[in-house]
């Protein structure tokens, strides 16, 4: 029965949430001289995972018909094996902790985490809903994984949040564009069963087009923060990387299968945020 609660919080997508604020906390380390591994930061790592569990979970309380009704067997209460009063009621326990382990930190990571939690449930719960939002849904993903975790790093360590805003801004485009493309293979699906978003309501070829239109914008901010100073010089060793994944979609859109251009464009995202990231570790 306990495996059926794990499978419940999804663990497999908190890790990668986990990731934001990681990637924040290499970058203040990079332009402030203060060690950034302490408590507070292991602790704002806490609230993102209890943060991203919680809304996951929401989002299986409220899609619970549509996963029903597409057979998704893979989720617990599908399957029957936790109640959906539970699962609420498990969902929303973990919001009210990680507040309180927000308000542990300060008053500023307590508003970010209040802030991060409203749009996790709106994300799924009506009125708002805003997975079936189009445009809404992917803007709400990368302001969540994006400015407000960064955000949250910073206040956890004391670090100015305009700053973190500022140095997000690439990020919240990038994740953005993510999450709509994310959703192109399962657009026939969705239009289904009535979830217009980002994807579904623009179709597959203007979905993969404004992806990489927003990717490019992305590796154009990163340029200018680059050359600004705010992000180290060496960084921009991405862009043949970024130039490849473009070139992966540009072959998705013109047919290649699905799973070959992934495969490829996961292993190129990896190297990219490793050739990326990696001045910053070195800066230090």
């Amino acid at each position: 029965m306990w495996r059926s609660y794990v499978e419940l919080l999804r663990p497999k997508f908190i890790i990668p949430s986990l990731i934001s604020g990681l990637v924040a906390s290499i970058i203040a380390n990079y332009h402030y001289d203060r060690a950034c591994i302490s408590f507070s930061l292991l602790t704002v790592l806490l609230i993102i995972a209890l943060v991203t569990a919680a809304g996951l979970v929401i989002n299986q309380c409220y899609d619970y018909e549509l996963d029903v009704s597409s057979s998704r067997n893979d989720l617990p209460l599908v399957r029957g094996e936790v109640e959906r009063k539970t699962a609420a009621f498990i969902g929303y326990g973990l919001f009210v902790l990680a507040l309180l382990l927000a308000f542990m930190i300060s008053k500023g990571a307590l508003f970010l985490t209040a802030v991060a939690s409203l749009l996790a449930i709106a994300y799924s719960a009506p009125p708002l809903r805003f997975k079936a939002r189009p445009f809404f849904d992917s803007f709400v993903n990368g302001i969540t994984y994006g400015p407000l975790s960064m955000s949250l790093v910073f206040a956890s360590l004391g670090f100015p949040i305009k700053e973190a805003l500022v140095y997000s801004l690439p990020f919240l485009i990038g994740l953005s564009a993510g999450h709509m493309l994310l959703a192109v293979p399962t657009i026939e699906e969705d239009k289904c069963f009535g979830v217009v978003a980002s994807a579904a309501y623009l179709g597959r070829e203007r979905a993969i087009k404004l992806g990489m239109g927003l990717y490019a914008l992305m590796s154009c901010m990163v340029v200018i923060y680059c050359l600004s100073g705010l992000f180290p010089l060496e960084s921009l060793t991405f862009l043949p990387l970024m130039a490849y994944i473009e070139f992966q979609f540009w072959r998705w859109l013109g047919g290649a299968e699905k799973k070959e251009v992934f495969r490829k464009m996961e292993v190129a995202f990896l190297l990219m945020a490793l050739v990326f990231l990696l001045p910053f570790v070195h800066g230090v």
